[in-house]
């Protein structure tokens, strides 16, 4: 097995800069909402389309729950790329000949048993 720790590297990179880029555009795009202002407007329907009506959400209830979305997906990004950097680490530091030999005292496969539970 053979496992590229600069590729790693490159790919947290990338997870970071999309993780950064995310929260740019986001918030540009907030900016230029809120630049807008009520585009709803005050009457009955913008009143609705803000709050929602019978019990169905409104777009100041899904805003919030996409901005929080997006924070989530943001800091996922973020994890991603620490992971990475740390599984790089770790293939530099592992003992591969003691993994394989440890590997070689295992019995052979049962084909009829699942590895992952029970089917």
């Amino acid at each position: 097995m053979e496992i590229d720790r600069s590729r790693l590297g490159s790919s947290a990179e990338a997870f970071e800069l999309e993780a950064s880029e995310l929260a740019a555009f986001v918030t540009l795009m907030g900016e230029e909402l809120d630049a807008i202002g009520d585009f709803w407007g005050d009457g009955k329907e913008g009143v609705t389309f803000f709050k929602g009506q019978g019990g169905g959400m409104g777009y100041e209830a899904v805003t919030g729950q996409v901005m929080e979305g997006i924070d989530v997906f943001r800091s996922a990004h973020h994890e991603v790329a620490i992971r990475l950097l740390m599984m790089g680490g770790s293939v530099a530091v592992a003992d591969w000949e003691s993994v394989a030999a440890m590997l070689e005292t295992l019995p052979p496969p049962d084909p009829g048993t699942p590895v992952w539970g029970t089917i």
